[in-house]
């Protein structure tokens, strides 16, 4: 049996899905289900795998692998509650699993309760210090709760273990911004650009920080940088901006902007104190 097994997840990994469910379909074990549901999520057929997955739990109710994995496939489908409730299930059979306590925190956090996610980091760095995508998951939260210190504190610490993670670096330069002290920030993104140089928000980042500074030749070298790698209404407005701070036309970007993202028009009449038309013309000063 474990041939068999093991040729079917040879099978999927092969991406000959339809062969691994025929190899399975008389096999009636854990591993079968979960194998069976993963060729028809291969498939493009979540429903049907959730479909096997429950069939898989009435036989075997208290598999908590059949449970993980359907929690899995309802996260991946958007199907956030259902997948909390499920790795709930998980949790009341084996209640001191970091590992599952983690993907909890993890729904929680996409749900947007934050301070529910932060309970459950807490446990899971408590059992595993180490965890670098949990201390990174309890920055974030930290920060989505307002709390920019104790995110800045998570930060470093998580950069203890990884520091060369650049989100670690980018929030920390975010962190650094909005509370006011642009040249530290300018430093992180700038150490996060070196780590994903090919991320344009890292440029975008930089440039913002230059324009913060007043440094508009800076600002527009860097926000050419962002714009060579990916095309952004708030690229291209940020870009007006600095057009328009050094007494250049900045017309084309507006325009650009406004193509990519009409309802930018506010955010960018504010910040050229100008008032714009619906063809992105600038009628008059505001």
């Amino acid at each position: 049996m474990d041939d068999i097994l093991n040729r079917a997840e040879e099978l999927i990994g092969e991406n000959r899905p339809e062969e691994a469910i025929s190899l399975l379909r008389n096999v009636d074990l854990v591993e079968a289900y979960i194998l069976r549901s993963e060729a028809l999520r291969r498939l493009g057929k979540a429903e049907e795998a959730l479909r096997e997955l429950d069939a898989g739990l009435e036989k075997f109710p208290f598999s908590y692998v059949i449970l993980a994995t359907k929690a899995e496939v309802l996260e991946s489908m958007g199907r956030l509650d259902e997948a909390l409730d499920t790795i709930d299930q998980v949790l009341a059979i084996l209640p001191y699993s970091s590992e599952h306590r983690f993907v909890k925190a993890r729904l929680l956090f996409k749900l947007g309760r934050y301070e529910d996610a932060n309970l459950e980091l807490a446990e899971v760095l408590r059992v595993n210090p180490r965890n670098v995508d949990a201390r990174i998951m309890k920055a974030f939260s930290y920060y989505n709760m307002g709390l920019k210190l104790d995110a800045l504190s998570e930060v470093n610490r998580a950069l203890a273990f990884k520091k060369d993670d650049p989100k670690l670096h980018a929030l920390k330069g975010r962190i650094y911004f909005e509370t006011g002290y642009q040249k530290l920030a300018l430093s992180e993104y700038k150490i996060a650009s070196h780590y994903e140089p090919e991320n344009p928000d890292h440029y975008y980042d930089i440039a913002l920080c230059y324009y913060t500074l007043k440094m508009m030749d800076d600002a527009l070298l860097y926000v050419d940088m962002a714009i060579a790698r990916g095309s952004k209404a708030s690229y291209h407005a940020l870009k007006a901006s600095i057009l328009n701070e050094m007494g250049k036309d900045p017309s084309q970007e507006i325009k650009t902007a406004l193509q990519l993202d009409p309802s930018i028009k506010p955010t960018l009449e504010n910040l050229l104190g100008v008032k714009i038309s619906p063809e992105g013309n600038i009628d008059k000063m505001k």
